[in-house]
């Protein structure tokens, strides 16, 4: 049994335990996993459509000839990434051997072919005809890969964009190609000057950034 300190989140204990079943067994119905976890279908069910909420868990319906058919839950990506893995020392790996074997000039075009690919998938969904409209699309966008990101207009007439969490965050302490290529990515995308003023990379607590729209 995986144990329950596994996840990174904070939720009640029933919860993580149907997450943690649901890693181990694969898809299970809300009977099955009340008869796994000794309670009631009721309280089950409960759980499922929070965790539903949350994005954590999904359903498919199955149906078994004439009759109710049934809810097969299981994991969503963002529930997956809940549990511990090896792929960030896995890519700092990477990239240093390819600084190594071919020097740091490729692994900052590896970063900036990223940023292309990122601009060019974003920028349809990034089209808002104002500023603060973009910045909306923008942080969409961030929160569904993994950010948390938030904005607010300062009085000044700018924007503050703060992420507090960067899923990269182990990759780019070792490599500035990734900083400098998202710095770059935002100014393309919203079409505004910005200006980072903390890092997490550096040690900061977030990364933020003034957003001025451009004179």
């Amino acid at each position: 049994m995986i144990a329950n300190d596994v996840l990174s989140t904070q939720m009640p204990a029933t919860r993580r335990r149907i997450l943690i079943v649901l890693k181990e067994r694969g898809g299970m119905t809300a009977d099955e996993l009340a008869e796994k976890l000794n309670i009631t279908s009721v309280a089950v069910r409960r759980h499922l459509a929070n965790l539903e909420r949350d994005r954590l868990v999904d359903h498919v319906e199955i149906q078994h000839g004439v009759g109710r058919p049934s809810y097969i839950y299981r994991l969503t990506e963002t529930a997956a990434s809940l549990f511990p893995s090896n792929y960030e020392q896995l890519a700092g790996y990477v990239l240093g051997a390819i600084e190594e074997l071919f020097g740091r000039e490729a692994v900052d075009r590896i970063f900036e072919q990223r940023r292309q690919e990122q601009a060019r998938s974003y920028r349809p969904l990034v089209n808002g005809p104002t500023l603060p409209d973009r910045l909306k699309q923008l942080i969409h966008l961030r929160e569904a890969e993994g950010y948390m990101v938030t904005w607010e207009a300062r009085p000044d007439g700018t924007y503050e964009l703060r992420q507090y969490h960067c899923p990269i965050l182990r990759v780019a302490e070792g490599c500035q190609a990734a900083c400098v290529n998202e710095l770059a990515l935002f100014v393309d995308l919203l079409d505004a000057e910005v200006i980072r003023q903390s890092h997490q990379a550096a040690g900061d607590t977030t990364c933020s950034y003034q957003i001025r729209p451009r004179q």
